[in-house]
């Protein structure tokens, strides 16, 4: 048995080597406290348009309520410099909009200077949403975890199997390794393994990216 143990390592290897070390690696850039997804808002911008919301009810005009929630939350630095100065807000929203919940920020600015609309209100609304988007994305996330969860057990599945027959006196290894039919068998199962495991990565893959 001692001998085979270099063998079992390696076939350990090959079967949880996908699923454990690729996926993580093409989805480093979408887990959650790390960056936000496309076209997702970060906490940071999120936590930004709430400190705005609330300078705004507060009665604070709208250029010193963007100085105010910069101060407070470290975000959009350059747009309180040109509400500190006075100029365009809207233009240098745009310029540094990260998402699409910043890029509404400047269309709400745009529509209340325009015609008068209560920008507190619309803010307000906005901020709603990309909280119960981020919410819901937080959500499928977890959700992606259980299928890739369930592709590492079925990973280790054939190698618990041979480590069983092993176990029981059976000697797969050695039929495995030193017979023709059982490098057949060894082969073809190695081959479904490898399809399996890459399928159940671009499962998780495409869901993730579609987050």
């Amino acid at each position: 048995m001692t001998s085979y143990l270099p063998v079992l390592a390696a076939l350990a290897t090959l079967l949880l080597w996908p699923p454990r070390v690729v996926v993580p690696q093409r989805l480093r850039v979408e887990r959650p406290g790390r960056s936000r997804s496309a076209g997702g808002a970060s906490a940071a911008e999120l936590a930004w348009v709430e400190a705005l919301v609330a300078e705004l009810w507060a009665g604070r005009d709208p250029d010193a309520a963007v100085v105010v929630a910069s101060s407070a939350t470290s975000a959009f630095p350059e747009v309180a410099a040109v509400a500190r100065a006075g100029g365009d807000v809207v233009a240098a929203l745009r310029v540094s909009a990260r998402s699409a919940l910043s890029r509404g920020v400047a269309a709400c600015w745009e529509v209340a200077h325009g015609s008068g609309t209560g920008l507190a209100a619309s803010l307000t609304v906005l901020a709603d949403a990309a909280r119960d988007t981020e919410r819901v994305r937080n959500e499928l996330r977890a959700g992606v975890a259980e299928p890739r969860a369930t592709a590492i057990v079925l990973a280790t599945l054939p190698l618990l199997g041979v480590a069983l027959g092993t176990a029981l006196g059976a000697a797969p290894v050695p039929w495995l390794l030193g017979s023709a039919p059982g490098r057949v068998v060894l082969a073809a199962g190695l081959g479904l393994e490898a399809v399996g495991a890459w399928w159940s990565w671009r499962i998780t893959v495409s869901l993730e990216a579609a987050l």
